[in-house]
């Protein structure tokens, strides 16, 4: 492959100048008017403001498929961030919820506390002996063990007559 000498002296790579994969495009030709040389180029030359010998190049709108298509991002995107945020206040909502059932269980534990204190002080045997005393019963004769229940000695039923 032979490179010219101009173009090594230019900079440019071999490869820029015959890839046979890349298409090259021909440069647009010179118009004397805009280079500055010839007879009409004072004629197109911007002096102040806005060049008006040319017009504006139109403007180029989204083709109805790129619309759509932007418009089906956008609605996946806003339906995406309302799951997001419904997600996001279902979990705060269950956060309260756990906060209020902790609560409630740490009341049920602590009036249970109370209960068994009250109930162990009900059932002390001190407390029932004195309040026996009180009432005019006299001690135990006879034990009777719910679990393995036996009669009672003959001796023990003779001073109770209500007792069959």
């Amino acid at each position: 492959m032979r490179i010219p000498l101009a173009a090594i002296l230019r900079g440019s790579s071999p490869s820029r100048l015959r890839n046979p994969l890349r298409p090259t495009r021909p440069r647009p030709p010179r118009s004397r008017a805009v280079s500055g040389r010839g007879p009409r180029a004072q004629a197109a030359r911007v002096v102040t403001g806005r060049n008006v010998a040319r017009s504006a190049p139109p403007r180029r709108r989204l083709p109805a498929v790129r619309s759509a298509s932007l418009f089906i991002v956008a609605t996946g995107a806003v339906c995406a961030a309302l799951g997001l945020v419904a997600l996001r206040m279902d979990s705060v909502r269950l956060r309260y919820a756990l906060a209020d059932a902790v609560r409630a269980e740490q009341d049920l534990l602590d009036e249970q506390r109370s209960l068994t204190v009250e109930m162990r002080q009900l059932r002390d045997p001190r407390r029932l002996e004195r309040l026996g005393t009180e009432l005019g019963l006299g001690p135990a004769g006879c034990l009777i063990d719910l679990d393995h229940p036996r009669p009672c000695p003959s001796d023990v039923r003779a001073g109770w007559e209500w007792m069959p």
